[in-house]
Order: structure tokens, then C-alpha cells, then sequence
């Protein structure tokens, strides 16, 4: 096939920039070859509209050549097949049959490209139609007609069963009971041989949060694109449901179960008996969510296809129609052309299997990629707590006992098997193993220096399973019974249905040994006797989940939200991954809510390895993509990509250099060396140099100033000690002081206040000139937050903000990079990632300022260290040419007040 060439003009809503041409373009060319695209545009140059334009026109352009091509093909071998170019017979009638059959497969991807045209045509002029006659939509009222004839089957049996003795179990009990597991390989995949249809030609686009999906999906409705592309837009339940029951819910996961829990009422059909003497009768009554008609969904997919909608006009238009937005969005995936999807749903294999998202021979658009490492690395690393332990254990146990004379001995066998892992892992976190006992002398901490330290130590797979002696147990069989039995929703169930097993008691004493209290919690959990609730008892409200923050030591009742076995299930299907790819992290706290063990992922490319050798292609895009040999490296050559399929582009900004004053100051007022590394911070000199540098700020910038810190307890320090030194009076008079919250519901509340002052301080004569905001790097405000105009005329980035060197997960990264990454630039793998992690956080951070062509801002880089050629050369391109390295603060002071005042005058004529 003839390589494309990128049109001379793209459709863009607007005469698009130079550098968004040469995006656009790059895109273009990217996706025509099948290669992986590193793409960095700062943010404020238009990414999203140019990722849309590029990527969609391309789209466009291939399917049109693609029918072209076929249709081609097809009529070529036709006239291939019927000439005879004379060769002996049974050379001609191989020839003749592999060009029939290639000429089938042509006819056959024609005919399905042609028929789903003709079907999207036609629901576009049904929709044409119904508009112009203003007919009511006619739902369909076929009920399904199909029984899950299995679960008849087994109910029944278990009916007649119980008759001969013990408890007879009520019709929604029946539901709580597993099915006979006969063997693991007996039921196999029934569909394996059948051929399945897998639509046309898809991107999808991945973004990090719901928000900014929203907003690309809003991008499209403004190109030409809106109207003939078909976009569907995936998201959580708890984003898409339109159940008032279900959404009152509040948490994901109860909401996540409660909905699986109606269809699997619906599609059991739970059986009403009526006795009279030697005969039964038996009715069955529908029980489910009304939402989830079948025929009303497939419905709500097609009008979904045929207008592009956000999130909440889906929601709109389900519950106008009575339909489910979630479920009518997944049967739309195979008609769609453009599917918009968070993360995690992309990259976490299980959930991206369950959407029906098909990765071969399609596109993946990776946005705000700048931490999609990470992102990998925490989508795949599992954390179980002890209380999740007792939980699991508590509901398993009590839930075996209740059935166990109803149960196959097979599932009684898996049962005690997953009961017997579990109490390996209360064990461990008890000091009642071997790998417990190791502790003592391999911990990272000792207790002993203080009462709330803890202890911690990693293992690799294989060693955490020897010293658990949980080695002989076949994991891949055990995970396999739980996804094929789905105990751990009908456990969930099971806890609904019955009180005793839910709650979790307090801690008596914390220093009281952990392992005598959890056998006496066991067995206390063991001797309690489940009581049924009534019938028409609601499902009690999910307690909050967050804590006080100035009570870490309050050991509340915890209420289980959803099945704790649902989390174990997942922390044994890590362990099944390659055991050099992660690690196991055991930390025994001081009480045992501060007890967890924890699976870390230290190789994310191994996760990733399924989308780059199945995708088509696969560009990663952000305002920030440096360093670019860490995708490069870590992501794609990692993940099994050949070096000659990465492409890298970079653009520039849209914003002219004399626009932006980023300075690198060495020394403050009073020639102290700014100084923030962790010896030195915390120092009331430097702490009070700070305080000069922010006040004589202040002075000369007007509108908002945004100060990061490196940590949440690093800025509480400043702020008590500005308190205590009259720094925030004296920054009052000035500018209002706002603070970055730690709970995010406050966020919204302080964000309006600093913007509303910065507004009405512009205008009068009071003498403050704007708000100054203290926020946190890596914190809410680093990341999404736009401070845009008069709200951001200047980012203050004090120290650089490392992470923890003593960390034992960080640690354990930088050794695993070291021994399987080559060196870069003479230095060790592990050393280029730490400094990768900083610098990646001060990109984020001072990127919140300059948002669009006409904005302007200064950038003020408080630390000796920025001075450095490394450093400089670390900070996005648009920036480091531009950086002011001042020694002195009144050279850095003159610089930023003639930045000012030049600015003041331009706005002034």
C-alpha cells in the first residue's frame, strides 16, 4: 500500500500556529508509518485541538484509502484468477486457490467496512427522520427470553438437596451459593474458534482524569469532526450511572458491586416456591436494575454514536430514555471511531479485557503522559492491609461454615486454600512467620527508637513465597477459581446478607502484641453466629473514609467497604507476573492499621509490552515530556520495541521568549546562599531569607503569586515560622495569603477566594495588589490547575524537591534500574531516575503559569543548585534558553521590576 502524504492543510477551528502545523504533520506522518511517538508541546500551544485535528484527519484519510485499496484488489484478483498464465496444472491450482483465498479475505473485510457504513447511515436517517416528524422514540418492550439454564439447573438441585436435611434456604440465599467447580480446564472458553467481528479502525485517547476527557471531548464538538466522526466516551459507574439507588451509594466500589450485584439477580431470576401438599409450584419473578434492558441500551449506543456527547450529556440522555450511559457506551465501542478513556482502564489489562477495548491493528493516544511510568507502576502495585486480612478471612470463614454440607468438595478445597493464604499473610504481619522473624535483623526501621515506627523490608516474589510457605500453592489455579467462581462478589453478598462479619473492632492497647490479638479477633470472628438481616433493611451508608488529619492515633471501628477479598485476589494476581519485575513489601506497624503488604511494580514496561506490540501505533503526548530517554528507554525499548519505530518531536511555545523571566538566584537580600536541601531547610536563617525574598517579590509582581514548597510538612513549617517572625504580616499587607488545603474537598473554596481577591484587589486602591498562594509540589494544585493571566504573574519554586532517598521502594527502583538499564551520560540508570523525579515535579509545577500566546509571567527558581548546567538543561527547552542565573538578589530583583513595569507600560497604550 502507497504511503499516505500529510495534506497541505489540516481543519483546524482556526488558522492554526506554525508549530501546531508542524505537530499536526509529524502526528500525521507517525501514524501512517506504524511507529511509537514521544510528542512534547508545552501546554498553552493548542496540544489537544492539534492531537484531535492530526490524528482524526489521518483517520479519515486512511480509511478512505484503505476501501479504495480493497476495492482495487478485489477487482485485480478477480481477473487474476480467471486468466491462465499456462503453468503445469497443479502449480496453477495452488496459485489458483491462495488467490482465492486472499481474494475471500478481501471481499469480506469490504463487505464488513461497507455494511457498517450502511448501518450508521441508516440510524443517521432514522434520526433525521424522527427528528423532522417529532415521533416519540418507541422503546423496545422484549423482555429477555433466555434463563442462565446452569443456574436452574444447580438451584434446583440444591433445592431438593437441602430437603433431606439441615436449613432450608431462602430464594436470595440460593443466589449466595458457588456453583459445582469440577476442574479449571473443563470449561475453557466456549468462543475460542469463533471469529468475532472487530469493528473498524479505532483511536483511542487516554487522559489521567475525567476532567480533562470532558474537555477533549468538548474540543471535538468544535472541529468539523463532530459531526461525522462516531466518539464514544468511557467512564466509572459512579461518573455514568443513572440509578438514584445505586448512585446514593456514594463510594465506587459499593457502587461497583451493587450494580453487578442486580444483574446477577436479573440474570439468576431468583425462584419463588409455592408448596400445596406432594406438588410445587414454582414463579419466577425479574429482578435487576431497570436500566439494563438490553434492547434500551443497544438502543442508547446507536444515538450515542451519532452525536458526539461528554460524560454528562450521556447521563442526561440515559436517564431521559431510561437506559444505562455505562453499559450503552461498552456496546458502542466496536462501532466507534474515536473511543476517550482514562487511564487506567487502558493500561490495566483485566479492565481493558472487560470493556471489550481490542488493541490489534489500533491506535493509542497516550495525553498528560509526562507520569504515565508511575501511572503504570501504580495501576499494578497492590497494597493489602491488615484489617483487609481480617476482613477476608472473617467473611470466608463464617461463609464456608454456614455451607459447607451445600458445597462441591472441590470448592470447599480452593476455599481453605485462599483461607490458608490469607492467614499466611496475618501471620506475617503478626511476627508469627519466618519472613516476620527475618525482620528483626533485615528491617529498614526498628521500632524501638520510637513508639510509632515500624518495620519494614522487601522480598522478592519467589523469597516472600518460600518463607510464607505458601509456595506449594498453585496461584494461577487459585486466581483462576476466583475469577471463574466470582466468590468474591458473592461474598460481598454474603456480608450484605448477614451482620457479624462486616465490622472490624477496635485496638485495645497498641503496644499489646499484634499476634495475640489477631488470634483472639479470629477467633472471636470464628464463635459469632450469623444473623440475618430483615428483609427490607437497606444496605447501611459507607462511613468516610478519610481520617482526621490531627488524629492519626484514632483507632476507630472501620466499616469494609465491598469484599476485602477483591484486593487479596488482586495482590495474588500480581504475584503471578515475571518475579525480577516486582517485589513484595512487607511493613509490621506499631498498631495493625499501620500494617499492610504491598506488591511494587519496579518494570512498567512489562505491563505496557501487550499495547506496543499489538497496537498499531502508540503516541505518548504531554507539555512536558523531558527527560525523553526515559519513555524512550524504559517504556518503549523495554516493552520489546524496535529502536527504528520511536519518533520524538518537540515544539516550541506559542509564547515569545520576552514574555516569560524565569531567574536562578543564588543568594537572598542579606547574601545568604539559598540553601533547601534537606540539612538545611528547616534552618530559622534560611527560613527567614525566604521570608525576604517573597516580601520584596511581592512588591513588584502584581495579580498572583504561587509559592511551591516540597512537601505538605515542609510548608506547614514555613507558614508557623512566617507566623511567628511577622513575615505574614507583613506579605498581608501586600497580598491576601492563601494555603494549599490537604483535603480535597476544600479546594474548589480556597481556589475561589484566591482568585476572587486577585480580581478585586486589581481595581482599587487599598494597597494589596493581589493573593499570595502557598501550595505543594506534587500536591493538588501542581497538576490540572491553570493560573492563567493576573492569577499566576509568577511562580516561586523554593529548593528542589527530591524524594526520599531512605525509602525502601525507591531504593530497591534505583537497583533494579541500575542492573538492567544501561548508563546514561556516564551516569548509573537508578541515579538519572532520581534526578528524573525532581525535575519532572518542577516542570509540572512552574508549566501553571503561562497558559496561552498573549500571557505573561516570571519564574523564580530559589536554590543555588538551579545555577547548574544540568539543571538548567533539565527544565523544558522554552524556559532554559531564557534563564536569568543571578548571584545577587538585586540583580535578580532589577530584572523582575523592569519585567514588570516594561509590561505595565505595553498594557498602558
Amino acid at each position: 500500500m502507497n504511503q499516505l502524504q500529510p495534506p497541505d492543510e489540516f481543519p483546524f477551528p482556526f488558522s492554526p500556529y506554525d508549530i501546531q502545523k508542524d505537530f499536526m504533520r509529524n502526528l500525521f506522518l507517525t501514524l501512517e508509518k506504524e511507529q511509537l511517538g514521544i510528542f512534547e508541546s508545552p501546554t498553552g500551544t493548542g496540544k489537544s485541538l492539534s492531537l484531535i485535528c492530526g490524528a482524526l484527519t489521518w483517520l479519515r484519510a486512511h480509511n478512505e484509502h484503505h476501501k479504495a485499496e480493497l476495492m482495487r484488489k478485489v477487482q485485480g484478483n478477480e481477473n487474476v484468477i480467471d486468466d491462465d498464465d499456462g503453468s503445469d496444472w497443479f502449480t496453477a491450482a495452488t496459485k489458483r486457490r491462495e488467490e482465492q483465498e486472499q481474494l475471500r479475505r478481501y471481499q469480506q473485510e469490504l463487505q464488513v467496512l461497507e455494511k457498517q457504513e450502511q448501518r450508521m447511515q441508516a440510524l443517521k436517517e432514522r434520526q433525521q427522520v424522527i427528528k423532522r416528524s417529532k415521533v416519540k422514540k418507541i422503546d423496545d418492550e422484549f423482555e429477555e427470553l433466555f434463563r442462565d439454564l446452569q443456574e436452574v439447573r444447580e438451584n434446583v438441585r440444591r433445592e431438593l438437596s437441602s430437603t433431606g436435611g439441615g436449613e432450608m434456604l431462602s430464594p436470595d440465599e440460593l443466589m449466595l451459593l458457588l456453583d459445582d467447580y469440577d476442574s479449571d480446564e473443563e470449561e475453557g472458553s466456549k468462543y475460542e474458534n469463533e471469529e468475532e467481528d472487530d469493528g473498524c479502525l479505532k483511536i483511542y485517547y487516554c487522559s489521567r482524569t475525567h476532567s480533562q476527557l470532558s474537555q477533549f471531548i468538548r474540543e471535538v464538538q468544535k472541529t468539523i469532526f463532530g459531526d461525522d466522526v462516531r466518539v464514544i466516551s468511557l467512564a466509572s459507574r459512579q461518573n455514568l450511572c443513572v440509578n438514584e439507588v445505586i448512585k446514593k451509594l456514594g463510594n465506587m466500589t459499593l457502587i461497583n458491586e451493587k450494580c453487578l450485584d442486580l444483574q446477577r439477580g436479573k440474570k439468576s431470576q431468583a425462584t419463588k416456591c409455592e408448596s400445596n401438599g406432594t406438588t410445587s409450584k414454582k414463579k419466577c419473578t425479574s429482578s435487576g436494575c431497570p436500566y439494563f434492558q438490553q434492547s434500551a441500551v443497544k438502543n442508547l449506543a446507536d444515538q450515542l454514536l451519532l452525536e458526539v456527547q461528554d460524560m454528562e450529556q450521556m447521563v442526561v440522555l440515559g436517564s431521559k430514555i431510561k437506559s444505562c450511559p455505562y453499559y450503552g457506551a461498552r456496546y458502542a465501542i466496536k462501532d466507534a471511531q474515536l473511543v476517550v478513556l482514562p487511564y487506567n482502564t487502558l493500561l490495566h489489562k483485566g479492565t481493558r479485557e472487560a470493556c471489550g477495548i481490542k488493541l490489534k491493528g489500533n491506535v493509542v493516544i497516550v495525553d498528560e503522559a509526562h507520569n504515565l511510568l508511575e501511572t503504570i507502576s501504580n495501576v499494578h502495585s497492590v497494597i493489602v492491609s491488615h484489617r483487609q486480612l481480617c476482613g477476608a478471612h472473617a467473611q470466608l470463614s463464617q461463609y464456608s461454615r454456614r455451607y459447607e454440607t451445600r458445597l462441591s468438595p472441590r470448592n470447599l478445597l480452593h476455599i481453605r486454600q485462599i483461607l490458608f493464604f490469607i492467614n499466611a499473610l496475618i501471620k506475617l504481619l503478626s511476627g508469627g512467620s519466618k519472613a516476620a522473624n527475618s525482620l528483626g535483623s533485615n528491617a529498614f526501621s526498628s521500632p524501638s527508637t520510637s513508639s510509632n515506627a515500624s518495620q519494614s523490608q522487601i522480598f522478592t516474589v519467589s523469597k516472600f513465597l518460600c518463607d510464607t510457605l505458601t509456595d506449594n500453592l498453585n496461584l494461577f489455579k487459585l486466581v483462576q477459581y476466583i475469577e471463574k467462581s466470582k466468590i468474591a462478589h458473592k461474598l460481598h453478598s454474603f456480608s450484605q446478607h448477614f451482620e457479624g462479619s462486616v465490622g472490624i473492632h477496635h485496638e485495645q492497647k497498641p503496644e499489646s502484641s499484634m499476634k495475640s490479638s489477631t488470634s483472639s479477633f479470629l477467633a472471636k470472628m470464628a464463635s459469632q453466629k450469623p444473623v440475618q438481616r430483615k428483609a427490607k433493611e437497606n444496605v447501611q451508608p459507607a462511613v468516610s473514609e478519610v481520617k482526621k488529619i490531627h488524629e492519626p492515633e484514632a483507632e476507630e471501628e472501620e466499616i469494609l467497604l465491598g469484599s476485602p477479598l477483591m484486593q487479596i485476589t488482586e495482590f495474588l494476581r500480581a504475584l503471578l507476573h515475571c518475579t525480577e519485575d516486582g517485589r513484595v513489601v512487607v511493613n509490621v506497624g506499631s498498631t495493625h492499621r499501620k500494617s499492610s503488604v504491598k506488591y511494587l511494580l519496579l518494570n512498567p514496561a512489562s505491563h505496557f509490552h501487550d499495547v506496543v506490540s499489538q497496537c498499531r501505533s502508540v503516541i505518548v503526548a504531554g507539555g512536558t515530556m523531558r527527560p525523553v530517554s526515559e519513555f524512550r528507554e524504559q517504556l518503549f525499548l523495554s516493552a520489546g520495541a524496535d529502536p527504528s519505530r520511536v519518533h520524538e518531536f518537540s515544539c516550541g511555545h506559542v509564547v515569545p521568549g520576552e514574555q516569560i523571566m524565569p531567574i536562578a538566584l543564588t543568594k537572598g537580600p542579606t547574601n545568604v546562599t539559598l540553601d533547601f536541601t534537606y540539612q538545611h531547610r528547616g534552618d530559622p536563617k534560611m527560613l527567614d531569607e525566604l521570608g525576604r525574598v517573597l516580601v520584596n517579590t511581592c512588591t513588584v509582581v502584581p495579580g498572583g503569586v504561587v509559592c511551591f514548597l516540597p512537601s505538605y510538612d515542609y510548608e506547614q513549617r514555613v507558614y508557623s515560622h512566617f507566623t511567628n517572625s511577622g513575615v505574614i504580616s507583613r506579605l498581608s499587607a501586600k497580598k491576601r495569603v492563601f494555603r494549599e488545603p490537604r483535603k480535597s474537598n476544600e479546594l474548589d473554596s480556597v481556589l475561589s477566594d484566591y482568585a476572587k481577591t486577585i480580581h478585586l484587589t486589581a481595581s482599587n486602591a487599598t494597597g494589596i495588589t493581589g493573593s499570595l498562594l502557598f501550595s505543594v509540589v506534587g500536591g493538588k494544585m501542581s497538576e490540572g490547575i491553570n493560573f492563567s493571566d493576573n492569577l499566576g504573574r509568577c511562580v516561586v519554586m523554593v529548593g528542589l524537591p527530591f524524594p526520599n532517598t531512605h525509602s525502601p521502594e525507591l531504593k530497591e527502583k534505583m537497583e533494579f534500574l541500575n542492573k538492567y538499564l544501561p548508563r546514561t551520560d556516564g551516569k548509573p540508570a537508578g541515579s538519572v531516575f532520581y534526578e528524573n523525579l525532581c525535575f519532572k515535579a518542577v516542570n509540572q509545577s512552574i508549566g501553571r503559569a503561562i497558559r496561552h500566546r498573549n500571557d505573561y509571567a516570571s519564574i523564580l527558581l530559589l536554590d543555588h543548585r538551579y545555577c547548574r548546567l544540568s539543571s538548567i538543561q533539565a527544565l523544558p527547552e522554552w524556559i532554559s534558553r531564557h534563564v536569568h542565573q543571578c548571584v545577587k538578589f538585586g540583580q535578580a530583583f532589577g530584572f523582575l521590576r523592569k519585567f514588570f513595569s516594561d509590561k505595565k507600560a505595553m498594557t498602558a497604550m
